[in-house]
C-alpha cells in the first residue's frame, strides 16, 4: 500500500510567505477565496522556525530538502520580502523553486536573484500568448509579463526557466502559438489541463466520489503545504483550507507530518476509512475510487487523449 511507503518526513515544503496575488485567473479559485479566508504575511520568526526545522530534518535523514514559494499567492507582490526569504532558504542549504505569474518579476528583481545566488527552477504561469486571451484569463498585462520573461532569459539560465500554460477557453491555434513563441526564446513550455482544485473551480464538472482508495497525484505522501499563518494543509489543492492537519507556530514539522490529524486524512484516502461527503478528496479529480488496472488504463488513456487534443491539436 502506497501509504506504507510514506517517509516519516516531507521532502518538499510548499510555503506561502504571504497570501496575496495580483492576478484574476479564471482557472483559479483565488479571486473568490481572497474574500472568504484569512489573508496576511507570515511572521519572520515563524518562517525561520519552519526553515530551520526543515534544514535539521534534511540533515537528520540525509536528503536535500526543497522549498517552493508560493501556493496561494504571487510571490513578488512583496518583492523585498520574497528576496530576503529566498536568500534565507539558500543560506540554509536547501533547494528552492519559484512559482510566479511573472508580471512582477521585473529586471531589478531578476538581477537581485542572480546576485545572491538563486539557482533553482523558476516556473512562470502564462496562460495564453495572444493579448486578448491572456488578459481575459489572467487579468494582467501581457506585454509587461513578456518583457520580464525576455529579460530573465538573458540573465538567468534558460534551462531553469519553465513556462506553465493551461489551455482553457482558448481559440483554435493558441496552443501552437504559445509553443512557437517560447521556443523562439529557447524556453521550454509545459502544458497541463485545468485542475478543479478539489471542487473549488466550479465550472469543471467533477462528480462527488462515494469512496476513495488512493490519490492519483500522491501529494500528501511527500509534500507539506503551509499557509502564511502556519496552518498545514492536507494538499496544495485545498486552497479553501478545509483540511487543516496542524500548525507550525507551536508544532514541529515531524509532529504534524506524523500526527493524528494527518494520519486520519491519509487513512480516509488510502485505507478505506469512512469519510464525510464534504471531504475534499471526494470532490477532487485526483481522488481514485478503484485500483483496477483496467480502470487505471482507461483513465490514463482518456486523460492523455484530452491533453493531446487541447495542447497539441487544438
Amino acid at each position: 500500500m502506497q501509504m506504507l511507503l510514506r517517509k516519516p518526513f516531507p521532502v518538499l515544503l510548499i510555503l506561502d510567505i504571504h497570501s496575496y496575488c495580483n492576478a484574476k485567473c479564471t482557472i483559479c479559485p483565488y479571486p473568490k477565496l481572497k474574500n472568504m479566508i484569512p489573508m496576511g504575511i507570515m511572521e519572520e520568526f515563524v518562517f525561520k522556525k519552519i526553515i530551520d526545522d526543515f534544514r535539521n530534518i534534511s540533515k537528520k535523514y540525509s536528503f536535500k530538502g526543497s522549498v517552493i514559494f508560493c501556493n496561494m499567492g504571487e510571490l513578488f507582490c512583496h518583492p523585498d520580502l520574497a528576496l530576503e526569504r529566498l536568500k534565507y532558504v539558500i543560506e540554509s542549504d536547501l533547494d528552492s523553486k519559484i512559482q510566479t505569474n511573472g508580471s512582477l518579476l521585473t529586471p531589478d528583481v531578476a538581477d537581485k536573484l542572480v546576485q545572491f545566488g538563486f539557482n533553482g527552477i523558476i516556473r512562470i504561469s502564462c496562460h495564453g500568448i495572444s493579448p486578448s486571451v491572456y488578459e481575459r484569463i489572467m487579468g494582467l498585462d501581457l506585454q509587461r509579463t513578456l518583457n520580464n520573461i525576455k529579460y530573465l532569459s538573458e540573465v538567468y539560465p534558460k534551462e531553469k526557466i519553465e513556462i506553465v500554460s493551461i489551455p482553457h477557453d482558448w481559440p483554435n491555434g493558441e496552443a501552437r502559438r504559445v509553443r512557437s513563441f517560447f521556443k523562439g526564446l529557447g524556453i521550454r513550455v509545459r502544458m497541463a489541463l485545468p485542475n478543479n482544485r478539489a471542487g473549488l473551480v466550479t465550472w469543471m464538472d467533477i462528480k462527488n466520489k462515494h469512496k476513495l482508495v488512493a490519490c492519483k497525484s500522491h501529494r500528501p505522501l511527500g509534500e507539506m503545504v503551509i499557509s502564511f499563518n502556519g496552518n498545514v494543509l492536507l494538499c496544495c489543492n485545498d486552497m479553501a483550507q478545509k483540511e487543516i492537519v496542524g500548525n507550525l507556530y507551536n508544532q514541529s514539522i515531524e509532529e504534524v507530518w506524523n500526527g493524528c490529524e494527518m494520519v486520519d486524512k491519509l487513512e480516509k484516502i488510502y485505507c478505506g476509512k469512512p469519510s464525510e461527503n464534504s471531504f475534499i478528496c471526494k470532490q477532487c479529480e485526483f481522488g481514485i475510487t478503484s485500483l483496477s488496472s483496467i480502470r487505471r488504463l482507461s483513465r490514463n488513456i482518456r486523460h492523455e487523449c484530452k491533453k493531446l487534443f487541447f495542447t497539441r491539436v487544438w
